[in-house]
């Protein structure tokens, strides 16, 4: 088969493929020699097929290097600069270990009568001013940190989840 004949196969293909990316009605038959084939136009004998509208993904937005990133459940008050997750950094992977310490970046410092609760996936610690806690026993696969800063005149501040993985060797 000649290379312009498999483009012309493969264009073929990826047009008949054109309706079900946009979820229409499909059409398909069986010539006298056996051969089946598609259409978005209704044939004498053809079978009407219903496909699902095509799966769709919205990538999630990126914060620009420069410009802080507004992830919180309320604006940050005046107190604080900076309340992010420091340690894991996103997609680290750690290697066979069970313990993972979690670091917050806090600028100025925490705040008398403020409070401060982390969390991996369902275990949490606090609510307390530990900026550094150790999560002990986690399984290997994705997890996931979060952190909230309950500030003592009742606002609260929350750090952009840091998602983290824990692999371990297989011995063969």
């Amino acid at each position: 088969m000649t290379r312009v004949t498999t483009l012309v196969i493969l264009l073929l293909l990826a047009l008949s493929a054109l309706p079900a990316v946009f979820g229409e009605t499909l059409y398909k038959w069986v010539d006298d020699q056996g051969n089946v084939h598609y259409s978005d136009k209704p044939q004498p004998g053809a079978t009407k097929l219903h496909l699902p509208k095509a799966t769709t993904y919205t990538a999630p937005i990126v914060a620009v290097p420069g410009q802080p990133a507004p992830y919180s459940s309320q604006p940050a008050s005046a107190a604080y600069s900076r309340f992010e997750i420091a340690s894991p950094a996103p997609d680290q992977t750690f290697w066979n270990v069970q313990n993972v310490t979690v670091t917050l970046a806090i600028q100025p410092g925490l705040q008398s009568g403020d409070t401060i609760t982390i969390t991996v996936d369902d275990k949490s610690q606090g609510p307390g001013t530990a900026t550094t806690v150790t999560f002990d026993n986690l399984d290997r696969g994705t997890h996931t940190v979060q952190a909230a800063l309950q500030q003592a005149g009742g606002g609260t501040v929350t750090a952009k989840p840091v998602t983290f993985y824990i692999q371990r060797a297989v011995k063969k």
